[in-house]
């Protein structure tokens, strides 16, 4: 998909160099995966947070023996 669009020129400096990717559009696509990497890591903590495990390292130590 084309789109035209204004960004922040010292944003996608520093977007390129903390990358180390070599288009605008490697950049861009870097950081629509990481975005939604970073919501469906959220979205499955906060769904499954409250099934935290109450154990020891004593017993963890036990179940893996």
């Amino acid at each position: 998909m084309k789109i035209t669009t204004y960004i922040d020129e010292q944003l996608l400096r520093r977007a390129f160099k903390a990358s180390r990717a070599k288009t605008k559009r490697e950049v861009l696509e870097n950081g629509l995966r990481s975005l939604l990497s970073e919501i469906q890591r959220n979205t499955f903590i906060s769904e499954f947070d409250h099934l935290r495990l109450r154990i020891s390292p004593e017993e963890l130590a036990h179940l893996r023996s």
